[in-house]
């Protein structure tokens, strides 16, 4: 029987709109390039984040390695089912 947990990353907060909504209106293609990018590399995950809540300014984050600037970050909490 499938098992529904949950697994929480540290990114953009400018990110939020274009994760949890869709709208990339706001991003540069830059920034929604490496946003396409890192969330390509979370496969796994079942869905759009169920959850953002705002963490503050971070010199690093979980997508760092596609987008390497200190920024305001929020904290996703994406859905996972493991079987």
């Amino acid at each position: 029987m499938p098992t529904i947990k949950t697994e929480t990353y540290r990114a953009p907060s400018n990110w939020a709109s274009y994760l949890v909504n869709g709208d990339p209106s706001g991003l540069g293609d830059h920034e929604q390039g490496a946003c396409d990018d890192w969330t390509a590399t979370l496969a796994h995950l079942y869905s759009n984040p169920v959850e953002c809540v705002e963490v503050g300014f971070y010199l690093t984050h979980d997508a760092y390695e596609f987008f390497p600037y200190a920024t305001d970050c929020s904290l996703y909490t994406f859905q996972v089912i493991e079987k």
